[in-house]
């Protein structure tokens, strides 16, 4: 990628991040889902490459938001009912009796470095949708055929994940405790940015397994692996991260995790793959060459 092409990009990424926290700050609340999408149209449409990527980039958003939005009726559609006291179990007979939610909250919170990590944790579980965006851009700018594989591949992964929510719908740990099915360990959203309460009233809160959020970053790890080598190793820590910010807060049991990352890599060995193949073998997915001096 030309030098002034990675400076225009990282101006752009920047200013995606300055806006957020700018949401952030002025709202109190971390932007949706459908703002950090909007955030990403506003800073891009206005270079050359940024509407560029942008036509490209829309399809793929739409499909993403649509999915946003189709999870949370999840549990309106199911026909089954919702799975709660046989993850309780399952977790407790992997984890010798133990709930690891239970165990990593009382054992960290209320320390000195609490604070430090709460902040930590809660941006990396609200990162879940930014990431996976921010791949997107730079897989763009480095090869076209490369960005539509890890957009196929991830789409596949969300809609994948969409029909498990109907076919086994399972609540998370914290929900299992505020409706009294744990009460030996219980899980708290205390130190989340959002109430339980917030949670249970807006969102479906029954959508936990496979936990996307495991399966996202886990998903660009190996997408990065494979497209950057050795270099792309140190994303693993993406989400290692964001699983640990997942039990930390009380969102996910570590069987929802463990789920995520297989939905994860199943997408990277089936569908991204055959999404190589695809767009590498029709050059309308392929990148045009850019001409010097319209990159405004």
């Amino acid at each position: 990628m030309p030098s002034e092409f990675k400076k225009q990009l990282v101006i752009q990424l920047l200013g995606v991040f300055g806006l957020l926290i700018a949401l952030l700050v002025l709202t109190g609340t971390f932007p949706s889902t459908e703002v950090i999408a909007g955030a990403f149209v506003f800073v891009f449409m206005w270079t050359k490459n940024g509407r560029k990527f942008l036509v490209e980039f829309l399809p793929f958003l739409l499909l993403l938001i649509t999915y946003k939005q189709m999870r949370n009726f999840a549990d309106d559609l199911t026909p089954t009912d919702i799975n709660i006291t046989n993850l309780i179990d399952w977790e407790k007979g992997l984890f010798g009796g133990t709930l690891p939610n239970h165990y990593i909250q009382q054992h960290l919170w209320g320390q000195f470095y609490t604070p430090a990590l709460d902040v930590l944790t809660n941006f990396l579980y609200l990162s879940h949708f930014l990431s996976p965006l921010i791949l997107a851009v730079l897989l763009w700018q480095r090869n076209r055929a490369e960005y539509w594989a890890f957009a196929i591949g991830i789409v596949a992964l969300s809609y994948a994940a969409f029909a498990t929510y109907i076919l086994f719908p399972a609540a998370p740990p914290w929900w299992a405790t505020l409706h009294g099915y744990i009460t030996d360990q219980p899980v708290t959203l205390d130190h989340f940015v959002a109430s339980a309460n917030a949670l249970a009233d807006n969102a479906n809160p029954v959508a936990a397994m496979p936990s996307l959020h495991a399966a996202y970053p886990s998903y660009i790890a190996l997408v990065s692996i494979r497209v950057w080598g050795k270099r792309g190793i140190p994303v693993i820590l993406l989400p290692a991260g964001v699983m640990f910010a997942t039990f930390y807060l009380g969102h996910h049991y570590v069987i929802d995790a463990i789920a995520g990352a297989t939905y994860a890599l199943v997408a990277f060995l089936v569908v991204y793959p055959w999404a190589q193949r695809f767009t590498t073998s029709h050059d309308v997915f392929r990148r045009k060459p850019l001409v010097p001096g319209q990159q405004h």
